[in-house]
């Protein structure tokens, strides 16, 4: 497991001071390279926890991830880079009530201040979040506020416009061990209710938007606005995964065939 070739698979240009400058850009450089997808469910793959297999995965073979994957080997990179970066538990909020504990994996970095990573929720913040509460913060797409819950639990907030908000998840600073989520990280790639199991998502932003697979459709926002392609077949898949995401399932396509035989 080389920083290098992390750093390198993430395009950030040299290797990073310790400073909250280069903190932003990290987590900024990581959301534009590497997609959070969950392709792995759908190709009948099972997903580890142990942070060899995750950095091969991302790191050697070009792939994205979920939040576990995703977050805890960012983690590892803030750790060995030397910030104080800890993962903690959240739990993501469907309607009005929040998830089971462990249901999501983000990041705490004490770095001249508090801070909420997560680079491996799909569509949320591009940087790091102060956690400071009642305090609205822009992240240059969409816009941010931390409310305190309780002595040690909060609640992340994100609104378009700056107005209205909706709560994302909630979530405490204590330190989990990575072990802690390996239960509903097996729920998340078995369990028929499992929003993973249902849907076949790869998504990141862009500069001027953000693009995503989902199921048999493919999504660009933009500045030209809203674009959406059909895709009729697992070979329209695969090619559109290699050219949008740089991601090659060729050898595995032949397994997302029964997908298209149905409509979503």
């Amino acid at each position: 497991m080389r920083i290098e070739n992390y750093l390198a698979r993430i395009s950030y240009p040299d290797f990073p001071q310790l400073s909250l400058s280069s903190l932003f850009q990290l987590h900024q450089s990581h959301v534009y390279n590497i997609p959070f997808e969950c392709l792995d469910i759908h190709l009948g793959i099972p997903i580890s926890l142990n942070m060899e297999s995750i950095y091969k995965k991302v790191v050697n073979y070009f792939r994205g991830g979920f939040c576990y994957e995703l977050n805890s080997l960012f983690n590892w990179l803030l750790n060995q880079l030397g910030y104080e970066a800890s993962i903690i538990s959240a739990q993501i909020t469907n309607g009005d009530q929040p998830g089971p504990e462990y249901d999501h994996m983000a990041i705490y970095v004490k770095h001249e201040g508090d801070w909420l990573l997560d680079v491996g929720y799909g569509d949320l913040f591009i940087k790091p979040i102060e956690i400071k509460p009642d305090v609205v913060q822009y992240d240059g797409a969409n816009y941010f506020m931390v409310k305190q819950v309780s002595e040690n639990r909060y609640s992340l907030q994100m609104s378009a416009t700056g107005t209205h908000f909706r709560e994302r998840y909630v979530f405490s600073l204590s330190e989990v061990a990575i072990e802690k989520f390996e239960p509903q990280c097996q729920l998340k790639q078995t369990s028929e209710d499992s929003h993973f199991v249902q849907n076949l998502i790869c998504t990141k932003p862009t500069e001027t938007g953000r693009k995503t697979i989902f199921n048999q459709k493919f999504l660009q926002r933009d500045d030209t606005g809203r674009h959406i392609t059909t895709l009729e077949s697992e070979f329209d898949l695969a090619e559109c995964l290699q050219k949008e995401f740089g991601i090659d399932i060729k050898k595995y396509q032949h397994r997302l065939a029964e997908m298209f035989q149905f409509s979503f």
